[in-house]
């Protein structure tokens, strides 16, 4: 049962290593369009990409989230599964998000495939040590 509970653990967190630099690529392309903007007008697009910029720079500590919960599960770490939830939580709300601005639901559904499951070995884990305590006392 621990090497089942190992590997599963190593597939999330090599599932979040890769939602991390999916979202660092993704933060590259916000820079990107936030940078396109700059250049053009005088007042109101320069002042639209400042907003751009702030939306790369959270998608980008979102990927950095991403990574500190991957290191920390390979660590053995507690810290790393409050890593793995804050981020699994923002990347739904910017999901979420996303959907209401309209974009497809295929599409974004897509982004949040690993928040889920990450959130899923969180809270299973967690419930399965308060259950193991509850025993043990």
């Amino acid at each position: 049962m621990a090497q089942a509970s190992n590997s599963k653990m190593t597939f999330v967190a090599v599932l979040a290593l890769a939602q991390g630099i999916l979202a660092v690529l993704r933060s590259l392309h916000w820079f990107d369009i936030g940078s396109d903007l700059m250049e053009r007008g005088i007042l109101l697009l320069p002042a639209i990409a400042m907003f751009v910029y702030a939306r790369g720079a959270f998608v980008a500590a979102i990927a950095l989230l991403y990574v500190l919960f991957a290191f920390g599960e390979f660590a053995g770490r507690t810290w790393g599964r409050s890593c793995g939830a804050v981020a699994a939580i923002l990347n739904l709300l910017l999901v979420v998000g996303a959907v209401l601005e309209g974009e497809d639901i295929p599409r974004a559904a897509l982004w949040a495939v690993v928040p889920v499951i990450i959130l899923w070995q969180v809270f299973s884990r967690a419930q399965g040590r308060a259950a193991h305590a509850r025993a043990a006392s």
